[in-house]
């Protein structure tokens, strides 16, 4: 499970994105003991048990403590939501440069989320100077990897100038690799311009 940080779609727990992951796991003594033994993707797994309560009471300070003993530990999801809670004030109080800092380590290890996340912050200039080329650079990084959001993203900034020279054609080409995915937003945005 995900939390998801964007400026264009609020954060929101993301099951299953796209239909590629697994549903995360309900809390059980065993994932207890692996994430308390040092294991880092239990250690994300447990912090998503708290985070949303799968299985277990929802305490979403402690599920801020195991992000970030999985992020400390390089789990690269982990930081991605350790992240978004210091974005948000979810479980922890809000710190925006730190919430930036644990993206870039886990948009480093190539982590989609995250590097739309660094994207965002670019294009709006939050918490980082707006450079729209620089955010469009981040998109891309991620589009690349087929991640439906980031080509949503893409699709955007094409077509409404952003970081790039207004192209509806490519604004229309990355919609449709999103919608191809059942990436609603790229749908919707589909058949707005068709009926335009």
């Amino acid at each position: 499970m995900h939390i998801f940080f964007g400026l264009i779609i609020s954060l929101f727990p993301l099951l299953c994105m796209a239909g590629k992951e697994e549903p995360p796991p309900k809390y059980s003594q065993d994932l207890q003991q692996q994430a308390d033994s040092g294991d880092a993707d239990a250690q994300f797994h447990l912090g998503d048990c708290y985070f949303f309560g799968l299985g277990i009471p929802k305490d979403q300070k402690e599920g801020v403590s195991w992000y970030r003993k999985g992020a400390e530990a390089g789990q690269m999801q982990a930081q991605f939501n350790l992240g978004g809670c210091l974005h948000e004030g979810l479980g922890i109080e809000p710190n925006l440069m730190e919430a930036i800092q644990w993206w870039r380590r886990s948009a480093g290890q190539d982590y989609a989320p995250a590097q739309i996340s660094i994207g965002d912050c670019y294009i709006f200039g939050k918490g980082l100077a707006q450079d729209e080329e620089e955010g469009v650079r981040w998109f891309r990084k991620a589009a690349m990897q087929n991640y439906p959001a980031a080509q949503h993203r893409l699709g955007n900034c094409y077509f409404n100038g952003q970081g790039v020279r207004s192209d509806v054609v490519q604004a229309i080409q990355w919609y449709r690799k999103a919608a191809d995915q059942g990436y609603q937003p790229s749908i919707r945005a589909l058949q707005k311009l068709e009926k335009d």
